[in-house]
């Protein structure tokens, strides 16, 4: 006869399978954030963390990041909250040098705030939003500005 605790053990608590009430459903996976890729650019594109830290952009990525960790990607996706380039594999006109490491990807990139040019460019990969690049002036897709 199995006892409760492993009975408990076998099921996610999210599924609430071990008590009386009904499970609610898979649990969905929200975006997550990971800077184990970035990388400053050889040409001097792109900045270090430090360097954001120093020009007060630091803050509002994470406040950025800390939002959109609430939603799943397909919701991140479907708001264009980040933006992947599924035409191109790398941006033909981009000030940056494409990195070695990172081979077969859709690039993306993410506004520190809804209407900045600072960017933070990378992909997405099961659920994870992999940060290569931080980029404050705009360079990796550099575009010039539509008269209205």
């Amino acid at each position: 006869m199995a006892s409760k605790k492993s009975k408990r053990q076998q099921s996610p608590a999210y599924t609430r399978e071990q008590g009386r009430r009904n499970a609610i459903g898979n649990k969905q996976r929200k975006i997550t954030f990971s800077f184990s890729k970035h990388i400053k650019d050889d040409k001097g594109i792109g900045q270090s963390i430090e360097e954001w830290e120093r020009l007060g952009l630091l803050k509002p990525l994470i406040l950025r990041m800390k939002n959109l960790g609430q939603h799943t990607t397909l919701a991140v996706r479907q708001y264009n909250w980040i933006k992947e380039y599924h035409k191109v594999d790398f941006p033909p006109h981009s000030e940056f040098a494409e990195p070695k490491h990172v081979t077969g990807v859709t690039w993306a990139v993410m506004h520190i705030t809804d209407n900045s040019k600072e960017v933070v460019v990378g992909y997405i990969e099961e659920d994870v939003f992999y940060i290569i690049f931080l980029d404050k002036d705009h360079k990796f897709w550099p575009s010039e500005l539509k008269n209205t």
